[in-house]
């Protein structure tokens, strides 16, 4: 990481880091991987997933969020902080099957670094598995799942897919996952992810899926927004966009 002053904190299998815009995240032992880029949580979050999502529905008052991964909880919390911003209501449901325990999220500085949110942020993390929770303009449930288990007659317009990245866990970066995840958005939906691997674009694409590619995350080259097609199909040609 680019800021070595803080010493590691660990809990179980979880370190504590500092990135470069000076917010926190985790590094698993077990994935061998942080949570978000070295170069900035909060950077990294915004640029990923809520900006997009917010910008690409823009007229949209009120938007359903699939998240896959849970993890330190910063997309939701940020999630919160923009619909708070844009005056619009938010559905937010998690899907995470190894949730981060109280020792560690307690420590994360995600409030401290906004200047806002602790009493929310803390309330994302403590609620109970399948109780749905309530703010003014955010409702909120957490699911202990895996996306290849996760079923729901909800349909929704963006899903956040912040899984660990192919290298660490092949198995959730699959043709028959993404067929899955399609089956839960709206046509015209979007699902927006970090990678923008070769095989990820390809296993989107005959998932029924249009690719698109957009500018990464600080000096990340590239991420993905992949958009639901009214009739998908796995015969669809490829996007344009993103054939390379």
């Amino acid at each position: 990481m680019s800021n070595n002053s803080e010493p590691y904190q660990q809990s179980e299998y979880m370190l504590l880091q500092l990135t470069s815009d000076r917010s926190h995240t985790l590094f698993s032992t077990k994935a061998g991987q942080t949570y978000h880029s070295a170069e900035g949580a909060i950077m990294e979050s915004l640029h990923v997933y809520v900006s997009p999502a917010f910008a690409h529905f823009r007229d949209k008052p009120q938007l359903d969020i699939l998240e896959v991964g849970f993890g330190t909880g910063l997309n939701a919390l940020l999630t919160i902080m923009e619909a708070e911003k844009t005056n619009r209501t938010v559905y937010y449901e998690t899907i995470e099957p190894d949730p981060v325990p109280e020792s560690v999220y307690t420590r994360l500085n995600y409030p401290d670094e906004l200047k806002t949110g602790r009493e929310a942020f803390l309330t994302l993390h403590r609620s109970a598995d399948d109780e749905p929770i309530a703010f003014p303009s955010f409702r909120f449930v957490k699911r202990q799942n895996r996306i290849e288990a996760y079923q729901t007659d909800r349909l929704f317009d963006v899903v956040y897919y912040d899984a660990f990245s192919p290298d660490a866990q092949p198995e959730l970066w699959t043709r028959e996952v993404f067929e899955h995840i399609a089956r839960l958005l709206h046509p015209g939906g979007i699902l927006l992810t970090y990678s923008a691997k070769g095989t990820v674009k390809q296993a989107l694409r005959e998932a029924g899926f249009e690719v698109l590619r957009l500018p990464g995350a600080g000096s990340k080259h590239h991420m993905l927004k992949a958009i639901r097609k009214e009739e998908a199909s796995n015969n669809d040609a490829p996007a344009q966009s993103a054939t390379q």
